[in-house]
């Protein structure tokens, strides 16, 4: 949510490796498996990476339920439309618009949600073709500390959604820390073990075959000591970092990068894409927006705390916006709104259904590229105030006892039917 108040030698085999991204790497001479890294000026830690995850086998390919939304679409890509703008496309090239809901962190009461019921209703009754796993990192118990979220349920996660036919985004979700170079991503100090590298390295082994599954490399890079992480000096060399990994053992997944200040200035972006060694740009990648409708809109005021009185985000999207010399963002980025919500940044108050038609009339192709721009909602709980979709996490969601849902919850789900 945005604002949100070991085989020795596959060892060396992965350092190396992950020593080839950075402009200088010299090992640490306390742990031989922790290298000391400079990027662009700033020195950090990468820890190892499992040898089980080097070598994990990978799951044969899901058969998908007839006319599902990725039997019919088959793996995604991003290719031009009929405007000659980038977007997300099926594997035959046709633009897709995909639409769905997060869950919330799994180490909290969001965890009771994900069930194999519920996902089934989420395709069937709420009309949904992709489903966000928000995998918190640190925070109170998350995947650092439980296994589960990646031995059990995770794979759960994705034979669930491979039975519905339904697309699966895969999210690193950083957040605190707000930097996605940070030790307890990188080379954690329980174990020294590089999280991030390692999760992707056994995802993108793991689940290579799967025409559903999808990468968010980090959900919100912010702030770490007081100052906003930068595009081109830590998240781009991050995401670089990671699609060379994934890119590795799935050549051609759909992989979506964070951007700067809880990804609200994509903009930084333009101009400044992810690149290979070589320098060419990365097929298949898109960049992140997340919103608040109360509080990210056309630049009211809103007569809230968390609101931005005077930025018009929609104007940058929709046509451009000259006086910021800012283009128009999606004539210049595929983006993938992989979370929003239809409350003020805090999600706890002021639900906005009419700014969030806004955004989603926008989204659904009305602005100068044409383009059709994917949504994740938060969330598919009762987590985190009123931009929550349901009011308790245990009860009947199939057949739906329409009293489970909040007043957001009945919104999207409309909006998932394009009714409005």
């Amino acid at each position: 949510m945005i604002n949100k108040l070991f085989c020795n030698s596959l060892i060396v085999a992965a350092a190396a490796f992950l020593g080839s991204c950075s402009q200088s790497v010299k090992v640490a001479e306390s742990d031989p498996q922790v290298q000391v890294r400079i990027v662009n000026g700033d020195t950090f830690k990468v820890g190892y990476i499992d040898s089980a995850s080097l070598v994990v086998e990978a799951l044969p390919m899901y058969e998908y339920p007839a006319n599902s939304p990725v039997a019919n679409w088959g793996k995604l890509k991003v290719a031009k439309n009929e405007k000659g703008f980038r977007c997300l496309c099926s594997e035959s090239g046709e633009p897709v618009q995909l639409k769905g809901m997060s869950t919330h962190g799994l180490q909290w009461a969001g965890v009771a949600n994900v069930t194999k019921d519920n996902i089934r209703a989420l395709r069937e009754e709420w009309n949904c073709n992709i489903f966000r796993y928000a995998l918190y990192v640190d925070e109170e118990g998350g995947y650092a500390y439980n296994p589960t979220f990646r031995n059990r349920i995770l794979e759960e996660v994705v034979k669930w959604t491979a039975e519905n036919g339904m697309y699966l985004l895969i999210d690193w979700h950083v957040h605190n820390p707000g930097n996605p170079m940070a030790a307890r991503y990188r080379c954690h100090p329980s174990n020294n073990l590089d999280l991030a590298g390692d999760f992707f390295t056994y995802c993108s082994r793991r689940f290579k075959n799967q025409k559903h599954v999808i990468y968010e490399l980090c959900n919100e890079p912010n702030m770490e000591n007081g100052k906003m992480i930068e595009w081109n000096k830590t998240i781009r060399p991050y995401c670089e970092e990671m699609l060379e990994i994934i890119r590795a053992n799935d050549s051609d997944v759909i992989t979506v990068c964070g951007t700067p200040c809880w990804s609200q200035w994509i903009q930084d972006v333009i101009g400044n894409e992810l690149t290979d060694k070589s320098g060419k740009l990365y097929d298949n990648v898109m960049y992140t927006f997340h919103f608040y409708a109360a509080s990210h809109n056309d630049g009211r005021d809103t007569h809230i705390q968390n609101s931005y009185k005077g930025v018009n985000f929609v104007k940058r999207f929709k046509s451009g916006s000259p006086e910021e010399n800012i283009p128009a963002i999606l004539e210049n980025l595929p983006v993938f709104v992989t979370e929003w919500g239809t409350t003020d940044a805090s999600g706890w108050n002021n639900f906005r259904p009419d700014l969030s038609d806004i955004w989603l009339d926008v989204f659904a192709g009305n602005n100068s590229a044409g383009q059709k721009v994917s949504w994740c909602n938060w969330s598919f709980s009762a987590e985190g105030g009123v931009c929550g979709a349901l009011k308790w996490n245990t009860g009947k969601i199939s057949p739906m006892d329409p009293n489970i849902l909040t007043e957001s919850g009945k919104y999207v789900f409309e909006r998932l039917h394009d009714r409005k």
